[in-house]
């Protein structure tokens, strides 16, 4: 027996052109949400008064830091996309507020590593840890798989974003 009704499920389609639209929809949402957060980062920064590229670059250190890798000022300069002039400019007004210190490499003594001053402000923590609890709140909701799913899915895009016109991994954008 057949019917003109049409179902309630969900119609799901399948092939290359659904999948490319359910990846559009995808990246829209991550835009959408990009968006966001970097509105409260502008908010953020006149908080704690810094520039997108202080607080850019107080993350990527706090971020090598617990991973126990030594950052210098030329790997900085190359992860932000600005010259070696601007980053001392910009490492200058972080040492001077207290965020950085400059210490000689153990490696080579003409080196410099810059060691992150860990936050003790919470709001500090929250803007450069980027673990605000109304967050934590909404990830705590994704099940164990979901969790571990988004991470990948996360993690493969920073990769191949950090991969489009970044001349340290020799990538060209296609």
């Amino acid at each position: 027996m057949t019917t003109d009704e049409q179902s309630s499920a969900p119609h799901h389609r399948h092939g290359p052109e659904a999948d490319r639209e359910r990846a559009i929809a995808v990246l829209e949402a991550i835009r959408d949400y990009g968006e966001a957060e970097t509105a409260l980062q502008r908010r953020s920064e006149h908080a704690m008064r810094l520039s997108e590229n202080d607080i850019s670059a107080l993350r990527y250190l706090l971020r090598a830091n617990e991973r126990g890798v030594s950052v210098g000022p030329r790997e900085l300069g190359e992860y932000l996309g600005v010259q070696s002039s601007s980053i001392t400019v910009l490492l200058d007004r972080l040492e001077k507020a207290g965020h950085v210190r400059r210490i000689p490499s153990p490696f080579d003594r003409r080196a410099l590593i810059i060691v992150p001053t860990l936050p003790t402000d919470d709001a500090q923590k929250a803007i450069l840890g980027d673990v605000r609890e109304e967050l934590v709140d909404v990830a705590a909701g994704l099940s164990e798989d979901e969790a571990r799913t988004v991470v990948r899915f996360i993690e493969r895009l920073r990769e191949a974003v950090d991969r489009i016109d970044n001349p340290a991994t020799g990538s060209s954008r296609r």
